[in-house]
């Protein structure tokens, strides 16, 4: 397993200026992984990749053997066992721990903000979110970062997820991607993990701004817009453990300003069919929330947002990745820890390329997630030099993908980029019945 870093996207052009350096081993072990990998046999069916949307664990959904090979990437570092344990302490049952450690970063995250403006309201909160993440003194854990504040230093705080450093908009400026591949079990492990910065926004409309600072009623109170129903139900039990863990080291450890924060509840996002989040919203704000964290769909969060962002309350997801929101007009209120397509865009299409993949095809739903991500994986494949030969959108509540499989199979690639999210379970058996899988 190895750990690299990219160099910042500000003015890339791929094949060209991409400076990988090893954070970990020296990379020549030989494990055929991204970025240096042997060309895939010339014949055959196509090799498959999944994105955050659809790596999950499939081994009670495929016969075994079904995925073996299959790379796929999402937002995150590397997942230690301490920290395993810690989300485990909280729900045992956990088999799944994607976009728990951003979950339980943007709730630190909060917190800290409150501290540093000595205030819980949201626009209070919203003012210090991005402080308290760049140019101050390193810090990891709540406690020594709010003792820091305590003493009026400024921090930096770094997560279990990564570096977060947020920018100018409120998303992650640096972040960590996980590469992983699947086994004949149809699980997934990591192979590689990849850190890179991501250029801020030109500039800062006023409509992205906060204005005036209220004041909060003294407690910090956060709810969590997280999914327990839907295609993304399964990140719903990881998030919502990471939400739990932080409130729970946070009050461990003398709370937010003298007083515990309050967990109001999770209310349900689902995944936007039906669209159930706007009256989950609608109950937390009843609630008087000052934070809410969620929802991991972006598509749910750009439904919501107005709602959240008008009452003055920050609206805070662990797994939005859409480039929608870098310039959306939030009242400077929106907050992401998870990082922009460009960034795993990247690295799906450097990893293309390192396992040398030349003619590629792209399936991608139909959304603000996928059609921002099959962008970047695209623009970056291209730049590299590389053919995407077929590029599919698709309606995520169409009944069979027959017709977008067989367009793909008429084209002929050497592998196939699946954006999706739960739907994946369709989309594999018609590949695998026009051949274009084992």
């Amino acid at each position: 397993m190895r750990s690299r870093k990219f160099a910042q996207l500000g003015a890339l052009t791929l094949a060209a200026t991409l400076v990988l350096t090893a954070c970990g081993d020296d990379g020549d072990d030989g494990d055929g992984g991204n970025g240096g990998g042997d060309a895939p046999e010339a014949s055959g069916p196509p090799q498959w990749y999944f994105v955050d949307g659809n790596a999950s664990d499939y081994s009670a959904d495929f016969e075994p053997g079904t995925l073996e090979g299959t790379k796929a990437t999402y937002p995150g570092a590397e997942l230690g066992d301490e920290f395993r344990e810690r989300l485990l302490g909280v729900d045992k049952k956990l088999k799944d721990f994607t976009y728990g450690p951003e979950s339980y970063d943007a709730t630190i995250v909060a917190a800290l903000a409150a501290i540093a403006a000595g205030d819980d309201s949201g626009t209070a909160v919203g003012s210090q979110m991005q402080a308290v993440t760049v140019d101050g003194e390193k810090c990891t854990d709540f406690k020594t970062c709010a003792d820091l504040l305590a003493e009026g230093t400024d921090i930096d705080y770094d997560g279990v997820s990564g570096p977060i450093d947020l920018n100018s908009t409120g998303s992650p400026s640096a972040a960590t991607i996980g590469i992983f591949e699947y086994g004949n079990d149809n699980t997934i492990a990591p192979i590689d993990f990849v850190t890179g910065e991501i250029p801020d926004v030109d500039s800062v409309g006023e409509d992205q701004k906060i204005g005036k600072i209220e004041k909060g009623d003294g407690t910090l109170t956060i709810g969590g817009l997280l999914p327990t129903s839907g295609d993304l139900a399964f990140l719903g039990p990881p998030e919502i453990a990471g939400v739990n863990l932080g409130i729970q080291e946070i009050n461990q450890n003398g709370g937010v300003n003298g007083k515990d924060v309050v967990y109001a509840r999770t209310a349900d996002s689902g995944d936007g069919t039906p669209n159930i989040a706007p009256s989950s919203v609608d109950g937390l704000l009843a609630d008087n929330v000052d934070v809410i964290v969620g929802a991991a769909s972006s598509s749910v969060s750009l439904s919501v947002i107005d709602k959240i962002t008008q009452a003055k309350v920050v609206h805070l997801s662990p797994a939005n990745t859409s480039t929608a929101f870098d310039t959306y007009a939030d009242g400077g209120l929106y907050f992401r820890t998870a990082p922009s397509d460009v960034l795993q865009g990247q690295v799906m299409a450097s990893t293309l390329v390192g396992d040398g993949h030349q003619n590629i095809a792209i399936l991608a739903r139909q959304d603000s997630y996928g059609e921002a991500l099959a962008e970047n994986v695209q623009k970056f494949f291209e730049e590299q030099g590389g053919s995407v030969v077929s590029y599919t959108l698709y309606s995520p509540e169409a009944a069979t993908y027959t017709a977008e499989v067989e367009a793909i199979k008429a084209e002929d690639p050497d592998a196939i980029v699946i954006i999706s999210f739960d739907e994946v379970k369709k989309i594999v058996p018609e590949l695998i019945k026009n051949g274009l899988g084992k």
